[in-house]
């Protein structure tokens, strides 16, 4: 009978959890940071747990085709004309052996050059530049639902390359 309540209490502190990641990212414009990318190179991993019926290569082929529709360049290499522009997908799943269920993370972040400025002093670092995550529950049978937050983060990206890019950009194929 402590399953529910265990349940309960799991799925009110991912609410929470997703609630003031929700607000912090709120307080930060990641968007500008995608002006002028003129490609990305796309990486993809998984920490924990893989998912059955997931891979890096079909997360991978499946956002390569997504950005394509919609007119956003991939890189087969990272490009320094491009800004050493990365766009990584990572999924951190766990498997609750008691309740039987997915608990995951999807994050889809830019990882790009910038500059860290100090008086009399410049260094080109790597740095994560615009992000954005997705936190759920599903069951074993339902990893479809880890691949639809994996879509919306992906679709935030678009949104907000799309709102800032001064490229001119292909009319999507939609």
């Amino acid at each position: 009978m402590q399953r529910p309540a265990t349940l309960m209490i799991l799925m009110a502190h991912l609410i929470f959890i997703s609630w003031s990641a929700a607000a912090q990212s709120q307080h930060r414009d990641y968007k500008e940071s995608l002006r002028g990318l003129e490609g990305f190179y796309l990486i993809s991993q998984f920490t924990e747990l893989q998912p059955e019926g997931l891979t890096t290569n079909s997360i991978i082929k499946g956002v390569k085709t997504a950005l394509q529709e919609d007119g956003i360049p991939v890189d087969a290499e990272p490009q320094k004309t491009h800004g050493d522009a990365n766009l990584s997908m990572t999924v951190s799943t766990i498997k609750d052996g008691q309740l039987g269920l997915y608990l995951f993370t999807v994050q889809v972040a830019v990882i790009q050059e910038a500059q860290l400025s100090r008086p009399g002093h410049r260094i080109a670092v790597s740095a994560q530049t615009w992000m954005r995550n997705i936190q759920g529950l599903t069951t074993p049978d339902r990893t479809d639902v880890i691949e639809q937050a994996l879509n919306r983060c992906v679709d935030a990206f678009v949104a907000d390359y799309r709102a800032l890019s001064c490229l001119r950009l292909r009319q999507p194929n939609k």
